[in-house]
């Protein structure tokens, strides 16, 4: 048909289509910074850069398949998101040198192209003589932070608050630190943290353990609303777990079916630690609503602390305030909990989309990774530091930094309105505080 459209020429005069243009090669790889000093604690955020055949280059990212290695971890250990920590412990004058690889060309950076860190003076790392000053700044003017206004901020190590405030605007409501707020997903890190302290340590953590606290153990019946009550008292009899695990969903069966098409595949829902408790930790299992936050605080192992439940969610049902929950941060830091070892582990992807088989997220923007009950805020094409958190729908957001020396929490109560992007508007706002404490810069 070609040919007779074409006037009847003959096949040896047509002219072949031009082949396609071939994708440039990547050619090599380099890190930065070359070289660093760092105090003990210190961190910094490494980049890949490659470079291709055409003479092009560009910046490519951790999820883009690039695999990091120290040679010295005793003292510099470097994540998945390429962030290089040094060693609370580390001896002055330590080296290590780290390199990068390109799984899907196993191009891997030279000698000349890899980043040499030392470790030096304290003075190198946070806090800064004006990080508390610029935390401050950050909280009250940078555009993350008024978009969440009022709410009350502090970071801290294992021993003490070294910083906090309340950031409001002239005439706002004040928030303190013992301003009792309904925490909602901060929650479900709180359960996570008594599992691993019950079980004593990750190591003991069972496969069901870890399946149903990185929400991948197909029991997601029960929904994610935190807007109303998930599980109403019953007219008489406790409002226990066990309770709640019999009432019917607007999905077929019960809030204890389990969803076999969902197995190992992250879906935010509160079905995951309602389920484990009723399955395997019979000392909570049945107590009323009233006496589950004392057990949970027993469990710890914490006192001065108050945790109240409004309903037996294990998920979302806590009130607490920030002094609660710092008390808990610092017990992690401090290794007083043993969730300290299980922070970032056995983290499954947790966003719906490109190269994860997640079903449902409340992370729209973010390809976060959840990790035993938090989140590690791990997207670094977004800028993300590698934090560890647990946000919740109604902006309370409690975070341990990505060197496991500093806690901070941001404390407050909104409307969730878009799902729980409350959550996330505060976890941005929280980003922007870490960045001035690690730098001592208003962001």
């Amino acid at each position: 048909m070609l040919a007779s459209c074409g006037g009847g020429g003959g096949s040896s005069s047509a002219v072949p289509p031009p082949a396609p243009p071939h994708a440039p090669t990547l050619t090599s790889i380099a890190l930065s910074p070359l070289a660093i000093s760092l105090g003990p604690g210190g961190m910094v955020q490494l980049t890949v850069t490659g470079s291709y055949s055409d003479g092009s280059t560009a910046i490519l990212a951790p999820v883009s398949g690039e695999v990091f290695q120290s040679s010295n971890t005793a003292a510099v250990t470097v994540n998945a998101n390429g962030i290089a920590t040094v060693a609370a412990n580390a001896a002055m004058g330590a080296t290590a040198t780290i390199t990068a690889t390109d799984t899907a060309s196993d191009l891997m950076t030279s000698p000349a192209s890899a980043t040499l860190v030392t470790v030096g003076s304290g003075s190198s790392g946070p806090p800064t003589p004006n990080s508390g000053q610029a935390v401050s700044a950050t909280a009250q003017d940078n555009p993350y932070c008024t978009a969440i206004q009022p709410f009350y901020w502090e970071i801290g190590d294992a021993s003490a608050a070294l910083a906090s405030g309340s950031s409001t605007q002239a005439g706002g409501q004040l928030v303190t630190a013992a301003t009792r707020f309904a925490i909602a997903s901060a929650s479900k890190w709180i359960y996570g943290m008594y599992v691993v302290q019950r079980r004593g340590g990750l190591a003991n953590l069972t496969a069901d353990d870890i399946r149903f606290l990185t929400f991948s153990s197909g029991y997601t019946n029960m929904g994610s609303n935190t807007q109303a009550a998930t599980c109403t008292p019953p007219v008489s009899g406790s409002n226990s777990i066990n309770y709640c695990l019999t009432l019917p969903t607007t999905d077929p069966g019960r809030y204890a079916t389990w969803n076999p098409q969902n197995i190992d595949r992250f879906v935010y829902d509160s079905g995951h630690e309602e389920n484990h408790a009723g399955q395997f930790q019979p000392e909570i299992n049945d107590l009323d609503t009233a006496d589950l936050g004392s057990a949970i605080v027993a469990g710890l192992g914490l006192s001065g602390i108050r945790l109240d439940y409004n309903q037996p969610l294990l998920a979302g049902g806590i009130h607490a305030s920030a002094n609660d929950y710092s008390t808990i941060l610092r017990a992690v830091l401090s290794g007083k909990l043993h969730m300290l070892d299980a922070l970032g582990t056995h983290a499954v992807c947790a966003w719906v989309g490109l190269s994860c088989n997640a079903a449902r997220s409340p992370q729209h923007s973010e390809h976060w990774h959840y990790s035993i009950a938090h989140w590690a805020e791990d997207d670094a094409s977004q800028g993300d530091d590698g934090a560890f958190s647990s946000p919740g729908a109604f902006g309370f957001d409690p975070w341990i930094e990505a060197n496991k020396k500093y806690y901070g929490v941001i404390s407050r109560a909104a409307l969730p309105g878009d799902g729980n992007q409350q959550g996330l508007a505060s976890a941005l706002c929280g980003r922007q505080l870490r960045a001035a404490w690690q730098k001592g810069v208003q962001q």
